[in-house]
């Protein structure tokens, strides 16, 4: 076999480099017998060229490509298919020179030709159709908008509620130039539209919604409030702020103060996607290894995700920065991904063993890492939340209709963050349509919504184990750290209806769930969701050995859930509407809060044996009908402070067979360890107020009652509860009616049909509000002038 090695370096400019600068070579090295031979070309696609030709002549000569160091810039998107496919044994290679030091950039720069317009805009000709982003010496200038754009605003970097206004609108001589930007109305994730025109009323006519499945009424159109609106040139009217009309191709802009135009460097963006790895059902391109690259500035998808994921939040832009489908025994090495509009590394269709190591991914305007079958993979699939497949038409064969699915792949040891800055429908990995998807020590925090999210019960297998996913669920809500839904063949939107198919054939709920997801070994913190949320029907689980930092554990609807030897901390067990016959087990847990159930009915096999921290938390579990078995300890740890949970085996974690965990979580690589942040270690609540402690309770000053003075004084049987010392005028507690010398002493649960949680002090006021920040509205049982009242209390930023 002749061994070839094909060099490609096309830079178009370094970093530090004139705009004039001659771009280097490019290198390819070809096998001759005995010998090597060394060719020169200009672009990564001309060596890509000449390499399917030497396939031609000889299709078992190796492949491997080598970038020089510098800025690669990529007009269009480079295609590896399978007639340049590797073997096993000898993968075809596209590697950098230098680790890290050969970027692959979706833009092109261009020259500057401005000429004054008015009021301090600029305005230059540019030979381009379109395209979505400008950049600006280096920097990512802003598609004219309004509001107009303040990081320091969330969501959208701003918003506003007359952005749609027929005022406003009136203003547009072209408003299908524009788009809208919003959160979904009921915050699940963001919502885009393409502006249709106006209306005979002037009313602003929207585009079929993107980026959300769950757009039908009551929850179409943009969110009242949060949403903008962009790309229209009657809102260019600040520093930084650029338009492009594509009808004249002329690029307006409004240069910050001090800016030479002149001699600025410019680049526009020119492709969605950088490298694609693409075969056929017949001819899959497989053995690829890519490593040591860095893709940056892609376009924008976000106005093209209009394909909706199987009964999931979710529409997608089937594409990424790399992109793989139809192809097998791929390898992302080592690279980095930043500064991308759309989304990273795009695992479509039939995939299988495709490992994403050891990657950095960052500033991405969608998720990171996705793994996404083809529908037509999907048996009885309907993409309505509320739609069914009657049971007497039903297909009762298990597992997918073809192999159109990802399978057996990975990510593992990848550093995630900031993503999502576009699409807030985005998760650090998303999996849907797939099977057996290894999610493995990655580190993944400040993102919208989901670290990782499985958007269905299709087919399971997973194992997600060893991540650190924190700061989630930033700008979004009813949410969790890990977020999965199971809406699959078995589900119905009426939950009686479900138990009675489900009744008549119990085998349904795992015709798609075939095989187990396993979440363990992970560490979760949500502080605006649930750290686990497994949502609408998800089904077979194993949820074990995991430690829970914010947002507690959330089961709804679905089937042989079992989560055993969990750390949950500063908040509890929250099991929702659960079906009759679930299998749902919960037991060996420590948890640190009284359980928040809602409209429970059944129990499934088994919750008992567990550990709370609280005997109050016991009692009320008891009361309601469960943990029998289960104990009271006031467990210690190894070192809180430091973010050690393990436990001291003291009488209660022994007395139900709770075992220590290995607490070893994110990225393991030392160069992503240098640069990834760890979850932030929260004080524990029960330690964390001295006696005599005042805080801040939702705009009231409140502490403990304590002393005999301040029984006396409002009248209590005991020393207990919580004393309201001032309430702040406009606050959620003075709008919801406390009082100063109010007292709280009760926290209600579940919509009033389960026990009122005691408070009796601080700690136990925070760790009820805690375990419920998700809820729209939180009930307080407060005494007032010897009498009992409630009090309706709407938590801060709910």
């Amino acid at each position: 076999m002749r061994h070839l090695t094909l060099m490609a370096a096309l830079m178009a400019v370094l970093a530090h480099a004139s705009a004039d600068a001659n771009p280097p070579g490019v290198t390819l090295d070809s096998a001759a017998p005995g010998a090597n031979r060394h060719y020169h070309f200009q672009s990564l696609n001309a060596a890509v060229d000449f390499a399917r030709s030497i396939r031609k002549a000889d299709p078992a000569a190796r492949l491997h490509f080598t970038l020089d160091p510098g800025v690669h810039e990529l007009p269009t998107p480079i295609l590896f298919g399978p007639e340049l496919s590797g073997t096993p044994e000898h993968p075809t290679v596209i590697s950098a020179r230098v680790a890290r030091g050969s970027e692959l950039r979706g833009a092109i720069s261009i020259a500057a030709r401005w000429q004054p317009f008015r009021d301090g805009i600029w305005v230059m000709p540019v030979e381009r159709e379109d395209f979505d982003q400008l950049w600006m010496n280096g920097r990512r200038e802003v598609l004219a908008r309004y509001p107009n754009f303040d990081p320091s605003i969330q969501p959208l970097g701003g918003y506003a509620a007359d952005a749609l206004s027929v005022a406003r609108a009136a203003t547009w001589e072209h408003p299908e130039d524009g788009d809208v930007r919003a959160l979904h109305k009921a915050r699940w994730g963001g919502v885009a539209f393409r502006i249709a025109g106006l209306n005979a009323d002037g009313t602003v006519r929207l585009g079929p919604a993107l980026a959300n499945n769950r757009s039908a009424p009551p929850y179409d159109g943009p969110h009242p409030l949060y949403r903008m609106v962009e790309g229209l040139f009657e809102e260019l009217d600040a520093p930084g702020e650029w338009f492009f009309d594509r009808r004249k191709r002329l690029l307006y802009y409004e240069p910050e103060s001090g800016v030479d135009l002149r001699s600025a460097s410019i680049e526009i963006t020119t492709a969605k996607s950088l490298l694609r790895f693409v075969g056929t059902a017949d001819a899959p391109a497989h053995d690829f290894v890519v490593t040591g690259l860095v893709f940056d500035r892609a376009w924008d998808t976000l106005l093209d995700a209009s394909e909706p994921l199987a009964r999931s939040d979710w529409e997608i832009a089937r594409n990424g920065a790399l992109f793989i489908e139809d192809a097998e025994n791929v390898q992302i090495r080592d690279s980095a991904f930043h500064d991308l509009g759309g989304q990273g590394v795009f695992v479509s269709g039939h995939a299988a063993n495709v490992e994403v190591r050891d990657n950095a991914f960052w500033n991405l305007g969608g998720t990171a890492i996705s793994f996404v079958g083809s529908a037509r993979a999907v048996r009885d699939l309907v993409y309505d939340n509320d739609v069914s497949v009657p049971l007497e038409r039903l297909d009762r064969t298990p597992g997918p209709a073809s192999d159109e699915y990802p399978r057996n792949c990975d990510a593992t040891d990848n550093l995630i963050h900031d993503i999502g800055t576009s699409d807030l429908q985005a998760a650090g990995v998303e999996i849907s349509m797939s099977m057996n998807i290894t999610i493995s020590h990655n580190s993944i925090y400040a993102v919208p919504r989901a670290g990782i999210n499985i958007g269905d019960g299709t087919w399971g297998g997973h194992t997600v184990e060893y991540n650190d996913v924190f700061d989630t669920v930033l700008l979004t809500s009813d949410h969790g750290a890990f977020n999965s839904w199971g809406r699959d063949r078995y589900w119905r939107s009426d939950r009686a209806e479900i138990d009675k198919v489900v009744a008549i054939d119990p085998q349904l709920p795992f015709l798609d769930a075939v095989q187990p997801t396993v979440l363990r070994n992970n560490r979760f913190q949500s502080d605006h969701g649930w750290d686990i949320d497994l949502d609408d029907g998800s089904t077979n689980y194993r949820i074990y050995d995991n430690l829970l930092l914010a947002g507690g554990l959330k089961l709804r609807e679905g089937y042989a859930r079992m989560a055993y030897d969990n750390v949950i901390i500063n908040n509890s067990f929250h099991p929702h509407v659960w079906l009759a016959n679930s299998g749902d087990v919960f037991e060996r847990n420590i948890v640190t809060s009284a359980y928040q159930p809602i409209l429970m009915t059944h129990w499934g096999k088994t919750v008992d044996d567990n550990v709370f921290t609280t005997r109050a938390g016991l009692q009320e579990a008891q009361h309601g009908g469960t943990d029998e078995h289960s104990v009271f300890d006031a467990v210690r740890f190894f070192s809180a402070s430091s973010g050690d949970f393990r436990v001291h085996p003291d009488a209660g974690t022994r007395a139900i067979g709770f075992q220590n965990f290995a607490m070893n979580f994110g990225v393991t690589s030392a160069r992503l360890r240098r640069i990834a942040r760890g979850a932030p270690v929260p004080a524990l609540i029960s330690t964390k107020f001295q006696p005599g402690a005042t805080t801040q309770f939702q705009g009231a000053v409140v502490k403990s009652v304590e002393t005999l003075g301040e029984q006396s004084a409002a009248g209590l049987a005991e020393a207990s509860g919580v004393l309201i010392l001032s309430v702040a005028a406009g606050s959620p507690a003075a709008l919801g009616g406390l009082a100063t010398g109010d007292v709280i002493i009760g926290v209600e649960n579940d919509q009033g049909t389960a026990p009122v949680s005691k408070i009796d002090k601080l700690p136990d006021l925070v760790a009820a509000f805690q375990a419920r920040k998700w809820q729209g509205s939180i009930a307080l049982e407060v005494l007032r002038n010897q009498k009992e009242r409630s009090i309706l209390i709407k938590p801060q930023g709910s």
